[in-house]
């Protein structure tokens, strides 16, 4: 009788045992449907929970569900806003950038909609005046800018003007503008503040926009500008828009920091630029958390061997940072092949959580990318000149326009309207 009731008691415990195991089976299709929606870190973390799942960046099937809900998800960065076209036009045809007269450049800032920009509308620039010394042919105010970033702070745009080295906040939705005043380094006729690097973003819990500088100092020796040991050397300042004021910014970064392309990006409270790291090779990401004032780097993984239809192809071309879907994205650019591999950063300070989730072509007809829209829209420049917006998602050319471009002297930028004036509300 005894062992009828062992018996019994362990068939029960068996079927037991085979009912949670059978309760806590997911189905692939539900595990693929939940994971595929989830942002790069949360998904990585799941990765631990079943050794199956942290295979899934290799399963074809499961990847392009990831993509799929990657570029189509709705994000609030985009919410209220429209696309800025600024182009740069060189005469000569010469790269902007190249040692000429900068009056020579026509700058043309549009907005624009349209798969193909057919509507666009021409913005006027701030009347900012020149300074006497740099007159030139009767033309006193400046005639164009440069942008930093891609995309607007809370509505603003931070530029470079072209002929002078004045920098300029100017809201085009309120046209209010204002002009950054220089730094005292700047002010001092003994000094020099040479700036390598700058930047401009919005520290929420202040409601206060501010800029960065980075630079190196040097002193006027009987007219010559020598380098001081003792003056600091490199010197990271800040411009608050409230208080009008620049302040030295105490941070313990011994490095130097070259940014590779004095391009921005900014997303929540932050602002992102890539540099150059030991070898020429090699590059990190520095953030800036402007409520904080504290920085950040994250490595970014080195440009792998590119493999198409059994084609080894070196890196040769263009390293670039986007904002893709709301994303910070890592593009590597491969001019033989028209191949571009993207990467998505999971984790800010973790060069491990870059997750290549793009590999775009080959398309020998594109040269590189100039900029990304909504819902996974980029925007390339051909190799003859003209635009051409290409779908992630579908990975096709969705539309080529004649709308013409010099190399290196185009940019769209993302602008979200904002009515409040710079000061924002009283704190």
């Amino acid at each position: 009788m005894e062992r009828c009731v062992a018996a019994l008691s362990s068939n029960s415990n068996k079927q037991n045992v085979k009912v949670r195991r059978s309760q806590s089976h997911i189905p692939n299709d539900l595990s693929f449907s939940i994971l595929s929606k989830l942002p790069i870190k949360s998904f990585k973390r799941f990765g631990c929970v079943r050794k199956s799942w942290s295979l899934l960046l290799d399963n074809p099937y499961f990847m392009t569900m990831y993509r799929y809900h990657f570029v189509t998800k709705d994000h609030s960065y985009y919410d209220d806003t429209s696309l800025l076209l600024h182009q740069i036009l060189t005469p000569w045809g010469l790269h902007p950038g190249c040692d000429r007269y900068p009056h020579d450049d026509t700058f043309e800032l549009y907005s624009v909609s349209g798969s193909s920009f057919e509507n666009k509308v021409k913005l006027d620039w701030p009347n900012i005046k020149l300074k006497p010394g740099y007159y030139r042919a009767g033309v006193k105010y400046e005639r164009g800018f440069r942008l930093l970033g891609s995309g607007s702070v809370h509505g603003t745009l931070y530029m470079v003007c072209a002929h002078n080295g004045n920098f300029i906040l100017w809201n085009p939705s309120t046209k209010e503008s204002k002009l950054i005043p220089p730094s005292p380094f700047d002010s001092e006729p003994n000094w020099r503040f040479c700036v390598i690097h700058r930047g401009f973003g919005y520290d929420s819990v202040r409601d206060d926009y501010k800029v960065i500088c980075y630079g190196k100092v040097s002193r006027n020796c009987y007219g010559v500008f020598t380098e001081e040991a003792n003056c600091g050397s490199y010197l990271w300042e800040i411009y608050s828009v409230r208080r009008n004021c620049w302040r030295k910014l105490d941070v313990d970064m011994h490095n130097k920091h070259d940014s590779c392309n004095h391009q921005q990006l900014y997303v929540d409270g932050l602002s992102h630029w890539m540099c150059f790291g030991e070898t020429c090779q090699e590059r990190y990401m520095l953030s800036f958390d402007w409520s904080n004032e504290i920085f950040l780097t994250t490595l970014i993984p080195p440009a792998p061997i590119s493999n198409i239809n059994g084609r080894l192809e070196d890196f040769w071309g263009m390293k670039q940072l986007f904002l893709l879907n709301g994303s910070i994205a890592f593009i590597v650019s491969y001019k033989e092949t028209g191949t571009f591999h993207i990467s998505i950063l999971g984790e800010l300070g973790v060069k491990e959580s870059w997750t290549k989730i793009f590999i775009v072509g080959p398309f020998p007809c594109l040269e590189y990318p100039i900029g990304a829209g909504k819902k996974g829209d980029m925007l390339f420049r051909k190799k003859d000149g003209k635009f051409a917006w290409f779908d992630l998602n579908t990975q096709t050319i969705i539309e080529e326009f004649g709308v013409i471009t010099q190399m290196l002297g185009c940019q769209i930028t993302i602008h979200k309207e904002n009515l409040l004036p710079f000061e924002g509300k009283s704190i």
